[in-house]
């Protein structure tokens, strides 16, 4: 009976070494991947021809200054050629000018071919609306407060009005719901076009925590604005927000 006990503990000693081990070598690996950083980014679909465009769309703010803005300034963002860009201060605060000749619907091959009766004479293309936008990621020096980021890290702005409101994201990984807000923002857009042309403009910003542990995880938090506008525009325009906060992950384990 003795020996059994022996070897009973000894069983459980090697398996709390093993656990230990394990913990040991997987914090590690949080430890050495762990990474902090913001994304930024905007997309613009039109289904026509725009002309002689101008666009004020809202820049992540902190503190009154916009690093993100900042990076864009000295060419470490992704974006097009034959956009102009530049930050400019405006009666709804800091924001990021955009300017262009033309921004022009792009076409692409029809997804599946039809049926040969299916297809109107002379139609072997159609008409999409291609995002055409800007991309830049900035590493934080610190630990992102994706919980509680009113206040404490960079947010879209103009910001008007902020609501929150009850969300549903079914994330099983979640173990408390995130927080989420309604607001309202400002865009201006000066452009010539056609009376039925769309046009959409889409903001996002993310702040983000990830890290590996045999598989990525992290949380995060959202930021985004959008607006749709029809026929040529000149002036300022309503755009709707949404801020969801404490997403994801928080623990490596």
């Amino acid at each position: 009976m003795l020996k059994i006990k022996k070897f009973g503990l000894g069983i459980i000693a090697a398996i709390v070494v093993l656990v230990s081990l394990w913990m040991y070598y997987a914090h590690g690996l949080y430890e050495k991947s762990y990474t902090s950083e913001y994304y930024y980014g905007i997309a613009i679909q039109s289904d026509s021809v725009l002309h002689n465009i101008t666009l004020f769309v809202p820049l992540p703010v902190f503190e009154g200054e916009s690093k993100i803005g900042n990076e864009i300034m000295a060419g470490n963002a992704s974006k097009r050629d034959d956009w102009d860009c530049s930050i400019v201060e405006t009666e709804h605060g800091e924001m990021l000018e955009i300017s262009a000749e033309e921004i022009a619907p792009e076409f692409r091959p029809l997804p599946v071919p039809l049926p040969p009766e299916s297809i109107e004479p002379g139609e072997v293309e159609t008409p999409v609306s291609m995002s055409k936008g800007i991309s830049v990621t900035v590493a934080a020096d610190h630990d992102i407060n994706t919980k509680n980021p009113i206040g404490n890290e960079p947010l879209l702005s103009p910001e008007y009005d902020l609501t929150r409101f009850t969300c549903e994201l079914p994330y099983p990984e979640r173990r408390a719901p995130p927080n989420c807000y309604e607001y309202e923002s400002r865009i201006y857009a000066d452009y010539t076009a056609s009376p039925d042309a769309k046009l959409s403009i889409y903001i996002e910003l993310e702040g983000r925590n990830s890290w590996w542990v045999y598989g990525w995880a992290g949380n995060e938090y959202r930021d985004n604005v959008n607006v749709t506008l029809l026929g040529e525009k000149h002036g300022w325009y309503i755009a709707s927000g949404r801020l969801i906060e404490g997403e994801g992950r928080y623990g490596w384990m």
